[in-house]
């Protein structure tokens, strides 16, 4: 979803292992010109999508309700 929204995706390493430990962190960033068009509140689904926790990450039911998704 995030690179249909900006062509750019939030993880980037010219170096694949640290690519992958970005990754693994869910350390990225949203600074590129590609980002800055995008809404807050898509910008707020997607930070809530990219959680390395599973239980701290949001559920079907919350990302029905985003109002990135009933707007």
């Amino acid at each position: 979803m995030y690179i249909l929204l900006s062509g750019e995706p939030p993880f980037f390493h010219e170096d694949n292992f640290e690519l992958f430990e970005l990754i693994k962190k869910c350390e990225y960033s949203m600074d590129k010109p590609a980002w800055k068009h995008i809404s807050e509140d898509a910008k707020d689904l997607i930070k809530k999508l990219l959680v390395a926790d599973p239980s701290k990450r949001i559920n079907a039911k919350e990302i029905q309700s985003h109002p990135w998704i009933i707007n």
